[in-house]
């Protein structure tokens, strides 16, 4: 029997709301994931997704309930590990890009790189991941001579480049255009399918979330699936 890759079991998550009371945005929410599989959150706005996502990828803790990720139960791990977690077993893609903008497009893909020891061969792996994605020619390139959909397709390489177990996807078509949303999708889907990667994207876009192997609305704090 395959072990998930993630596992969230009745998790939980509040936040002191005046002097006596609290918030509850996430209520009793259990997710399973095997290697390899896609996920989509939908919901509306203010409904907690990126604060879901934030504590799938232990950049936030739950209030209660369990977070396990590759078999580790990740409340057990300190700040230490946890950081070890994200960096080499978890990528990171945001609505905005975050590249900064006086590095290359090579140099901003390798900026991970620069905290992880296991690094040989990073630069080699860059370059065939941005090839892959069809901007071998900008390897040298700055942000601000980039469009927007090439500008968030290097923050993907970016992600990828210590060859995470995890991709986490917080809107990562929300600021392109519909060209450059199609094409980022298509991105997504190849590396899930060529790579094995685990896909977890949150979205308000209904083409993407329909390519994902699985649909879950969060509403009202409970999460439900769709697909």
């Amino acid at each position: 029997m395959t072990t998930p890759l993630l596992v969230l079991s009745n998790v939980g998550k509040t936040y002191p709301s005046g002097e006596k009371n609290t918030l509850e945005v996430l209520t009793d929410i259990s997710l399973q994931l095997n290697a390899g599989q896609s996920v989509a959150i939908v919901g509306p706005s203010g409904s907690g997704k990126s604060t879901l996502l934030n504590i799938i990828g232990s950049l936030d803790s739950p209030s209660s309930g369990k977070v396990i990720f590759d078999s580790q139960n990740v409340a057990e791990l300190d700040a230490k590990q946890q950081a070890a977690l994200r960096s080499r077993k978890i990528g990171f893609v945001f609505q905005l890009h975050h590249l900064l903008p006086q590095c290359t497009v090579l140099e901003n893909v390798l900026i991970p790189t620069l905290v992880n020891k296991e690094n040989a061969g990073a630069e080699a792996r860059a370059k065939k991941l941005l090839t892959e994605v069809g901007l071998a020619d900008r390897l040298h390139y700055r942000p601000g001579q980039l469009s927007g959909g090439e500008s968030q397709r290097v923050a993907v390489v970016r992600a990828m480049i210590n060859n995470p177990r995890l991709l986490l996807a917080d809107e990562p078509t929300g600021s392109l255009d519909r060209a450059g949303a199609d094409r980022l999708t298509e991105m997504l889907i190849n590396m899930n399918k060529n790579h094995g990667l685990t896909l977890v994207v949150v979205t308000h876009s209904v083409a993407l979330a329909e390519r994902m192997d699985m649909i879950y609305e969060l509403t009202n704090g409970r999460l439900i699936r769709k697909k």
